[in-house]
């Protein structure tokens, strides 16, 4: 279900940062239902998340199951929300009062761009639909692959 939409940008900042972290959650949780096929030890739980993703990837590859190649698309959606997650984040919003607020970039050489609540929540919004995505897999087909699999 979308978040309910307003103009406040503070808020839509915050819920990019939150549904983010469930994301990343998701992914770890994945990992570790993974196990089984590679460990997930303790130094990659520290890995940032573009490189669970792809060993996430890796291992789903190695399965069966009808919504694998979806499961993937996920994945691959997952790190391009990562990398618009960072942008905003990583970035500075400046309000300009009379127009629209303006997000500098923490990149060198990145020009200044608008950025609005709508971006926001969508961003969001993208966010929970990739864990929700993720979940779905998890819940019957990854377990049961694994189970023909062994």
């Amino acid at each position: 279900m979308p978040l309910h939409r307003d103009s406040d940008i503070v808020r839509g900042l915050g819920f990019v940062a939150l549904y983010a972290a469930y994301l990343e959650e998701q992914i770890d949780n994945l990992l570790y239902m993974l196990n089984p096929i590679e460990q997930f030890p303790e130094i990659e739980q520290r890995w940032q998340t573009s490189r669970k993703i792809e060993k996430a990837k890796r291992l789903v590859s190695r399965l069966e199951f009808e919504h694998c190649d979806a499961l993937l698309a996920a994945l691959d959606s997952a790190k391009r929300l990562f990398d618009s997650r960072n942008e905003v984040i990583h970035g500075r919003i400046y309000s300009n009062f009379d127009r629209h607020e303006t997000l500098k970039s923490g990149r060198p050489n990145t020009p200044d761009r608008v950025v609005n609540p709508a971006e926001l929540y969508d961003l969001a919004d993208d966010f929970d639909a990739i864990r929700l995505e993720l979940h779905r897999s998890m819940i019957f087909q990854i377990p049961r692959s694994m189970q023909v699999n062994q």
